[in-house]
């Protein structure tokens, strides 16, 4: 018979009962498919298996019907001999008959719904024979067994998952079967890895609803990473219509939260009244303590498979880790009592007992990856402040628009704060951003009357200046410092600025920025590539593009979350570049940006951190407010430049009371942990 009409003689065996028949001619393929000349080996190869496998469950069954069939005394002894009477022996009354056990029967129904077959059979379109197969092996993929075979990764867009991702991702689904505790040390890629895990369940449809919940900082960080790598649009809750008072979000089927606005009064209702297919929680040593909001929402959450990361699971006690993994698999460790009995040392709540049963216990739940493993090594990066002298127009700019600000937030401050912060970091950006963002407030009225004449003067005074002290300062750097850069600015209104001041001076670049079309996108990075040594870009630009060729880059204004400006430097600070990376952050003295790169340059050394880092610094920091809006509160808070200082002080005495948390941290986790969970 020909090679490639043995599977169809299988099929047509099975079809007849003759499963023994079938079941060696399955055999007699695998054994021979190395030798055939055929298309799509591989699929015929996870055919025959399958057959193999239905075969011999088929003959199982059939084997167990015929041993129910036969007595059960004939099954044991054989037919049954009379044995001739012996006369010399005494009379004996017989034995009374056992009788032999029976089974209960189980009733069993089968209801076909006939009007749907009948309704698809006699209206439905019918289907191509291509279309049957390709509907045949999606069922196949849906089902199969194993996760060696990751599907998803053919889809990911500007992104290269490194070994050590996807087996994780492999481990996690095969193993762990998707309910696990990711703790990479930081920088390694987490998102990466939980991202694939709940692609790849999505693609084989065992995901079709999902929930992901991060501290406030990181929504838009995981909102990008989401859109441009796996070309998964989540709505979230900095999505413009959310912060609108629009709750339609929660019945989304796919969901990025806030953990905090998820587990507010609220809103905690609506998020765990239903049913989720998955649930990833990252910045997991949130939820440490059993008694915090933070766990009793995750633990609420009525979901089937569940990812905590975080590169710290234990922060000070080893209840905190307890904690997290009754989260992920109830009764792993037991009680909280016998995990104290059996693990903690009395008198060292972070020093373990039992070491070898407690590692086997969490190698159930939990994989942590290091740098050694990994063997990742990105070239050190360099920052340099460049604090700008304003001239007098400047200064009075800016200062003019804190007086406005000042004002607006006396009459009507908790209304107008979005507005308001955005209006003061227009101030630190540029005249023509500020002019722009001034005439939009105007056109829309959004502010009382008695504000307007302060709001066309200050619109005035930003249209009658020409270049800036920045500007200077910008070219020579360009021409100081030779090779492609990148220059970052936040404002669509700072780009045309700088634009049209780079065309005046002669300095070709290249531009990138979100209104652009992807063709027109493409054709800037080539250019940039390629020929010109400067890209302009707004804070979208490269997302997801590889820009590692590059290894310099400019702040010509500052985002205030500092997670931001880890976004920008991340561009070309990753893997794959193989140049010290250099960043220029450029600032007008006295500003808030002045203040911000006071704090995060010289207080706590942001740019000389591993990359990641600085969200882990963030985050032990007390209270709810994000850093943004600490700023904004000391800037208008203060009654004087003493006070401002005082109160910048004090948030840099946070911050670094918050590094030196993380590190002990840090330190206490390589010891409990090392290299003992690695893959």
């Amino acid at each position: 018979m020909a090679d490639q009409y043995l599977s169809l003689f299988i099929d047509l065996l099975i079809q007849k009962e003759k499963f023994q028949l079938a079941l060696e001619m399955a055999d007699r393929v695998l054994e021979r498919l190395p030798r055939m000349k055929v298309a799509n080996k591989r699929r015929l190869r996870t055919h025959a298996k399958q057959n193999q496998v239905y075969c011999r469950y088929q003959l199982q069954v059939q084997h167990s019907q015929a041993t129910l069939k036969t007595p059960a005394v004939s099954r044991l002894k054989g037919p049954r001999q009379e044995k001739p009477a012996d006369k010399s022996s005494p009379a004996t009354s017989p034995r009374p008959a056992v009788p032999e056990p029976s089974l209960p029967s189980i009733p069993v129904s089968i209801v076909i719904d006939r009007g749907s077959f009948q309704n698809a059979l006699s209206t439905g379109v019918a289907s191509t024979y291509q279309q049957y197969e390709v509907a045949l092996e999606a069922q196949r993929i849906r089902f199969r067994d194993s996760f060696e075979n990751l599907i998803c990764l053919s889809d990911l867009h500007h992104v290269r998952s490194l070994w050590y991702q996807e087996e994780t991702a492999r481990k996690v689904l095969k193993t762990f079967r998707g309910r696990a505790l990711l703790s990479d040390e930081v920088g390694l890629g987490k998102t990466i890895e939980a991202s694939i895990v709940l692609q790849e369940y999505i693609q084989r449809g065992m995901v079709k609803n999902a929930l992901i919940l991060t501290p406030t900082p990181l929504v838009s960080q995981w909102k990008e990473e989401l859109k441009t790598k796996f070309d998964l649009d989540f709505p979230s809750t900095d999505d413009p219509d959310f912060r609108k008072n629009d709750q339609t979000l929660w019945d989304q089927p796919f969901i990025l939260a806030s953990i905090n606005q998820a587990k507010s009064k609220r809103n905690v209702e609506a998020v765990t009244r239903r049913e989720y297919d998955m649930v990833i929680v990252d910045e997991a040593h949130h939820l440490k303590n059993r008694k915090t909001l933070n766990w009793k929402l995750v633990n609420a959450l009525k979901k089937r498979f569940l990812l905590l990361l975080t590169a710290t699971p234990v922060e000070n006690n080893l209840m905190e880790l307890y904690n997290l993994i009754t989260l992920l698999k109830p009764g792993q460790l037991k009680t909280a009592s016998a995990f104290r009995e059996s693990f903690m040392t009395k008198g060292d709540p972070t020093s373990p007992q039992n070491r070898a049963r407690l590692k086997a216990l969490l190698g159930q739940v939990m994989i942590r990856n290091t740098r050694a493993l990994a063997k990742i090594n990105i070239p050190p990066r360099f920052a340099e402040t460049i604090r700008v002298e304003p001239t007098a127009s400047e200064k009075e700019l800016y200062e003019r628009i804190t007086l406005l600000v000042h004002d607006i937030n006396r009459t009507d401050g908790t209304r107008n704060k979005l507005l308001l912060k955005n209006l003061l970091a227009v101030a630190g950006s540029s005249p023509r951003a500020v002019e722009l963002t001034l005439t939009r407030m105007l056109a829309k009225k959004e502010l009382l009357s008695d504000h307007e004449k302060q709001i066309h003067a200050i619109r005035n005074l930003s249209r009658s200046m020409g270049d800036t002290r920045k500007n200077k300062i910008l070219l020579k750097l360009i021409r100081a410092a030779p090779g492609k850069k990148i220059i970052f600015v936040k404002y669509i209104g700072t780009l045309e600025h700088i634009r049209d001041f780079l065309t005046w001076e002669n300095t070709p670049h290249a531009l990138f920025h979100g209104q652009m079309t992807n063709q027109a996108k493409d054709e800037q990075i080539q250019s940039f590539r390629e020929a010109k040594d400067i890209l302009l870009t707004t804070e979208i630009g490269g997302e997801g593009r590889n820009l590692q060729f590059c290894h310099q880059m400019i702040n010509y204004d500052l985002p205030w979350n500092p997670m931001k400006i880890e976004q920008r430097i991340g561009r070309i600070h990753r893997i794959g570049q193989e140049n010290e990376v250099r960043i220029y952050n450029l600032c007008a003295a006295g500003s808030i940006e002045d203040y911000i790169l006071e704090i995060l340059d010289r207080k706590i050394n942001m740019f000389e951190m591993v990359i990641g880092e600085i969200d882990m610094v963030l985050g032990r920091v007390r209270g709810e407010k994000d850093f943004a809006d600490r700023i904004y509160d000391i800037w208008l808070q203060s009654s004087s430049p003493t006070d401002r200082e005082k109160g910048f002080a004090q948030l840099a005495t946070q911050l670094k009371r918050s590094k030196t948390q993380y590190k002990t941290t840090q330190a206490l986790d390589e010891k409990l942990f090392g290299e003992n969970y690695e893959l």
